[in-house]
């Protein structure tokens, strides 16, 4: 009975705020009570919630605590589904904007590096992909059209011949 009453302050709680340390204490509540497969259901909804562009560090910190998890309750099935799910980390950089506007002397912005995760099921990381396979596709026509033109230099310079011109 007590049990479930703090289920429910829990998910009173998530209705609140999604906050990955009230998850993360939600997924060690179950898990303190030796209910795993609930364990790991709160996982998975606290994937689902955190995925996003603004909460990749939250997500990252979830998923950590999750791999933590299955490497003490877990299968080496279940540790191998996190190890998927895990993050590349990856150094971005990106122009910074300075107060007014206005670039840095000499024409040129500054840049700032930073860390960025890529995740391997995330809905941009497949569009970026479409965008690269499109991309080629287009190269890969271009390349074509080009060999095309040359065959027909290449025609025209023999006919030319044959002609005496």
């Amino acid at each position: 009975l007590e049990v479930e009453r703090v289920r429910a302050l829990y998910k009173i709680l998530l209705a609140r705020t999604s906050h990955v340390k009230v998850w993360i204490s939600f997924a060690n509540f179950e898990a303190s009570s030796e209910n795993y497969q609930r364990c790991r259901r709160v996982y998975e909804e606290g994937d689902k919630a955190l995925q996003g562009d603004r909460q990749k560090e939250e997500r990252v910190l979830l998923l950590e605590s999750w791999r933590e998890f299955e490497g003490e309750h877990g299968s080496e099935e279940s540790r191998e589904r996190i190890r998927k799910k895990m993050p590349r980390r990856v150094k971005k950089r990106r122009r910074i904007e300075i107060a007014g506007g206005e670039e840095e002397e000499g024409g040129e912005g500054g840049w700032e590096e930073y860390w960025d995760y890529i995740f391997p099921d995330s809905e941009a990381n497949s569009s970026n992909l479409k965008l690269l396979q499109m991309a080629k596709m287009w190269k890969k026509g271009q390349q074509d059209d080009d060999d095309d033109e040359d065959d027909d230099d290449d025609e025209e310079e023999e006919n030319e011949d044959d002609t005496g011109e």
